[in-house]
């Protein structure tokens, strides 16, 4: 009994790691609902093309419609050309190779071996980790169609086959990417930026209205600030800006982040709040939201001031960095006039 009874806060000590580890792994990030449905719509049309036209393997094309989704439109079909590619050159290999080993026994065995060692060595030296995994999945399903006392005839229609599904495949899910950026608006640098600031605001909303802070919130704001700017400066260094606009967006990249990291680390403060600070922060979430809607309305944000006369507590140490951070964002923008016609400054719009 005293042994069980030892045991049974390790049990419960492994559980509350286990949904702890479930509930991070598991929680919402922007973009993350859309990315499943986008997923789950691949998976299921590619098993209905499938099952409609009697396609052998459209469960192995199930299987690539997870593979190929990225949480852009551009790594999607990055992605989508190379698993296309890589299936053809695997194709190709195991059509011409298996040649001259199916009638030799010993040799087919040793063509097996190798043909594994190439595909797992892959793995471990390809910086394309999808090119290597595609070429491992075709591979391993592959290499036991030719395994069978069957007619070759019968192995290379299977083969074939196998591409097929793993084609089609790749097209519906390239499809379903781009059918969805024709219904979204925006861009894949705006809104995530725009998802940024909108996390600020709603922080600096709470401490604005003298409230405990959401546990939503904080997970949202801790988790931005976790992900940081880098997918947002590789974003913008692929998308067809002009080279000034793409300066002047990348700062606006950088004082986002480095709002997001500011707002982050609040919530691990004990704050007392006066009135002032509260009035501060709800001027720092009203600012905030005008220049979120600017940039998603594809218009520049007008200028920011607050007031420099109202002094904040020491326990706001981070307001007054936050409130310059803020002030400098339409200032990425000073010398936008003629760099990107389809922008509009607030003024122009009567707004």
């Amino acid at each position: 009994m005293a042994t069980i009874a030892q045991s049974l806060p390790r049990a419960s000590s492994a559980l509350t790691w286990l949904r702890e580890f479930l509930k991070e792994e598991l929680a919402p990030y922007p973009g993350r609902a859309a990315l499943v449905g986008r997923m789950t719509l691949a998976a299921t049309l590619i098993v209905i093309v499938g099952m409609t036209f009697r396609i052998p393997y459209s469960w192995q094309g199930a299987v690539y419609a997870l593979m190929v989704s990225r949480e852009n439109t551009r790594s999607t079909l990055q992605s989508a050309a190379t698993i296309f590619l890589v299936t053809g050159i695997g194709a190709a290999y195991l059509l011409a190779s298996v040649w001259f080993v199916i009638n030799i026994p010993l040799l087919h065995f040793l063509w097996v071996i190798a043909t594994f060692f190439l595909a797992f060595y892959g793995v471990s030296v390809l910086t394309n980790y999808t090119a290597a995994v595609a070429f491992v999945n075709l591979t391993a399903v592959g290499i036991p169609l030719w395994d069978r006392r069957v007619p070759a005839e019968t192995s290379v229609e299977d083969t074939l086959w196998l591409c097929l599904a793993v084609l089609v495949a790749v097209v519906i899910t390239a499809a379903v990417e781009l059918a969805f950026v024709r219904l979204r608006p925006g861009d894949e640098v705006v809104l995530p930026i725009g998802d940024r600031l909108s996390a600020v605001e709603d922080l600096m909303t709470c401490y604005a209205e003298g409230r405990t802070v959401d546990p939503g919130i904080e997970q949202r704001v801790m988790r931005l600030g976790t992900l940081g700017t880098s997918l947002l400066r590789r974003a913008l260094r692929r998308a067809a800006y002009s080279p000034e606009y793409s300066v002047e967006m990348g700062g606006v990249v950088a004082l986002v982040g480095r709002l997001v990291d500011l707002a982050a680390t609040l919530p691990q403060l004990s704050i007392e709040l006066s009135a002032i600070d509260q009035r501060r922060f709800g001027n720092l979430a009203s600012a905030v939201r005008s220049i979120r809607d600017d940039l998603m309305g594809r218009r520049i944000p007008g200028p920011v001031r607050f007031d420099s006369n109202e002094e904040s507590a020491p326990f706001v140490p981070l307001l007054g960095e936050m409130e310059h951070t803020v002030t400098l964002i339409p200032q990425a923008f000073a010398d936008s006039g003629s760099s990107q016609p389809d922008l509009a400054t607030t003024e122009d719009t009567g707004q």
